[in-house]
């Protein structure tokens, strides 16, 4: 059975999950008992300034099942926005505890990137901290743009291996787009981007003194130590956080609070739960609204919420919603957005999220696009099965697909981009 994700907090359009080292392992664990396919990746702010470029780097980064904070800035800027990361969890501090779990449970690890001369070190000196380790193997691929990658190669030599753990070095965002772009093959049940953790675990990159580590400035230590290779990294990364996060500082803090009593309200309605928000979605309610939507999600229901009367929208409920719609989207399900305030609309424009959901203007409107899709995901089906027959009903669906195409496309251009990369829709209308 599937265990609750931990609540989350969104910065700059990426949920992290506030959890410790200790909680993210036991996490891990769980979902390697699980079986499957989980990706899990450990972002810092160069994430963050990537996400902001690439949308497609931000939908995988929402669709992990769990990011941890690989930095000290994003447990500041957490806080700024009233949310709360309980403690940085980088990657070089989350392998060793990795490489424990695996001996204590029999479990076993797969080391995938960093040079050969790197993965060969780290393993040997991972085997000696943790007598017993099982290394199920290691692959360092030639240094290549993915798209010039042999992918197949690399598959079949971790197939082959069958590791518990997936540990790939390719240095973000190579690394979680690789993963991403294997989930239905790779037959691993966690896969982490870990970045250049090997090369700290080998001993050929130094780690910063640990009151540097503890005190935010270990970036400042690796800079000085390569000025060359990381000082412009850091410097960008730094303008980034002083060009977007003033924005979406601003937009949450000078939401209108009401006292007004808030709560969650719940109608079916064809294909679709309708979840009407009152009041200020943030705190306690996140979790009543999370308890809410596992029951749509397990009952295969499309989700409109409905947030004509929702008066603050938090981080942490950002954060709930991100997963809610990557659940919602891995199941064929939808999840729209509906009468938003404007202050609402420019909370998500500020976090980086007005085109990572789908929204329209009133709840008839989503209830009706969701009934459409439920058809057309039917259709599909039986298409798939060779049972798919041109009907007039079918025929119908199909034009009414063209025309919310066309209708998008002429409201809003940038919208087919956002319906390419859903795979729960073909089109997404926004107001």
């Amino acid at each position: 059975m599937a265990t609750t994700l931990p609540y989350s907090t969104a910065v700059l359009g990426v949920p992290f999950h506030g959890v410790t080292v200790e909680e993210a392992v036991g996490f891990i664990e769980e979902k390697i008992d699980e079986g499957g396919f989980h990706q899990v990746a450990t972002a810092n702010v160069d994430f963050l300034m990537h996400s902001i470029r690439d949308k497609g780097l931000q939908e995988i980064l929402c669709s992990c099942d769990l990011v941890v904070p690989d930095g000290m800035p994003i447990l500041w800027a957490a806080k700024a926005l009233g949310g709360s990361l309980k403690e940085r969890v980088c990657g070089v501090d989350l392998v060793p505890r990795l490489a424990a779990l695996c001996v204590q449970r029999h479990f076993s690890m797969f080391l995938l990137g960093a040079s050969e001369a790197v993965s060969a070190q780290a393993a040997e000196n991972l085997k000696k901290s943790f007598p017993g380790l099982r290394i199920a193997g290691r692959y360092s691929p030639p240094a290549r743009p993915i798209d010039q990658m042999n992918h197949e190669e690399i598959l079949e030599r971790i197939a082959a291996a069958k590791p518990d753990i997936l540990l790939v070095a390719f240095g973000n965002p190579k690394q979680e787009k690789w993963i991403a772009m294997h989930r239905e093959r790779l037959s691993v049940p966690v896969c982490i981007g870990v970045g250049g953790s090997l090369d700290f675990i080998a001993g050929s990159t130094a780690r910063a003194p640990r009151w540097m580590q503890k005190s935010g400035l270990e970036w400042l230590y690796r800079m000085a130590r390569e000025p060359k290779r990381l000082a412009s990294r850091y410097l960008q990364d730094l303008i980034g956080l002083a060009v977007h996060m003033p924005s979406q500082f601003f937009t949450t803090a000078l939401q209108p609070k009401h006292k007004i009593r808030p709560g969650i309200f719940v109608d079916h309605v064809g294909t679709a739960d309708v979840i009407s928000i009152y009041g200020d979605f943030t705190g306690s309610l996140v979790q009543e609204f999370q308890s809410f939507t596992k029951s749509s999600v397990e009952n295969g229901m499309n989700v409109v919420l409905n947030l004509a009367e929702t008066t603050y929208l938090g981080t942490d409920a950002l954060g709930s919603m991100i997963q809610l719609s990557s659940t919602m989207r891995q199941s064929h399900r939808e999840l729209w957005l509906a009468q938003m305030r404007p202050h609402l609309l420019r909370m998500l424009q500020s976090a980086h999220l007005n085109m990572y959901f789908m929204i329209t203007s009133t709840v008839d409107d989503a209830i009706l696009r969701a009934d459409r899709a439920e058809q057309r995901h039917y259709a599909r089906s039986a298409a798939a099965r060779g049972t798919g027959r041109l009907t007039p009903a079918t025929v119908q669906v199909r034009f009414e697909l063209l025309q919310d195409i066309c209708r998008t496309i002429a409201i809003n251009p940038s919208a087919t981009n956002h319906s390419a990369r859903n795979t729960s829709t073909d089109y997404a209308f926004r107001t």
